[in-house]
């Protein structure tokens, strides 16, 4: 059910706000936007067409259940995108509607991944790229770079801005959806250090330090020979928990439950 509600928000976000108003975003959402602009096709083919081969070139990598759900997201996402194409855009501001339509697509991207699924199959290859040691961030970068250049030469410059607004929007509320709204994060210290560090921390933020008993399963993978500091800390007080910990040592190892880790 959220994957098919997600779908429908993704293409509301497309369809209502950013294609009327010539702005693309980044991933295989935008080229599918391009080729759908200068074949003057409808988008919503293109999000099938373009999608479905990534998903069968890793099949043999990924989870049935993630296949079945991708395959549910991208079809609801399709139809909807063809149903709300003649629908006259909610918003005809570009600035209005990138900030709108962002949000709506990030919101929409974010709950099928967040629920089993996914929308933008170009992610699907990161595995692949991790095993033969290309650097897959650099490489996303570099395509969602030439979509949204590709977008400023055929739409205009101004449009471009417009896009890069819709695309960062987009992406932070992913990255929020996924995450969830809670307002604490797991934050963890490897410092030679660790008295002193508890210590200012104690005395700056109040901080106590945590239980380290769900860690000791990676530290003993990683042969790290010390446990590492674990806090709860407001996300308000992210940026002065790093500071406060670098100020004592700089070469510490900070990390927190949202942070992504490359595999070995």
């Amino acid at each position: 059910m959220f994957v098919v509600i997600g779908s429908v928000l993704a293409s509301v976000g497309l369809e209502l706000f950013l294609i009327p108003n010539q702005i693309i975003v980044g991933g295989m959402t935008g080229i599918s936007a391009l080729f759908a602009h200068m074949t003057e096709m409808r988008l919503g083919l293109f999000l099938l067409l373009l999608n479905v081969p990534f998903i069968g070139m890793n099949y043999r990598h990924i989870r049935r259940e993630f296949v079945i759900l991708t395959v549910l997201g991208l079809i609801v996402f399709s139809l909807s995108a063809i149903f709300l194409h003649h629908t006259p855009a909610l918003i005809e501001h570009p600035l209005s509607a990138a900030m709108v339509g962002g949000v709506s697509l990030g919101l929409g991207v974010g709950t099928v991944v967040r629920y089993g699924g996914a929308l933008d199959t170009l992610e699907l290859s990161e595995q692949s790229h991790w095993r033969n040691g290309l650097p897959v961030d650099n490489i996303m970068m570099l395509i969602n770079c030439m979509v949204l250049s590709t977008a400023g030469v055929i739409f205009g410059w101004d449009q471009a801005m417009y896009s890069v607004i819709a695309y960062l929007l987009a992406y932070e509320m992913i990255h929020i959806t996924i995450r969830g709204f809670a307002l604490y994060r797991t934050m963890y210290v490897q410092s030679a250090r660790h008295d002193e560090i508890k210590q200012v921390l104690g005395l700056s933020l109040s901080l106590t330090n945590i239980s380290e008993d769900e860690m000791n399963s990676d530290l003993e993978h990683n042969n790290l020979v010390s446990k590492p500091l674990v806090y709860k800390v407001h996300i308000a007080e992210k940026a002065r928990f790093r500071v406060l910990v670098r100020s004592i040592d700089p070469e510490a190892d900070i990390s927190s439950n949202d942070t992504r880790i490359a595999p070995n």
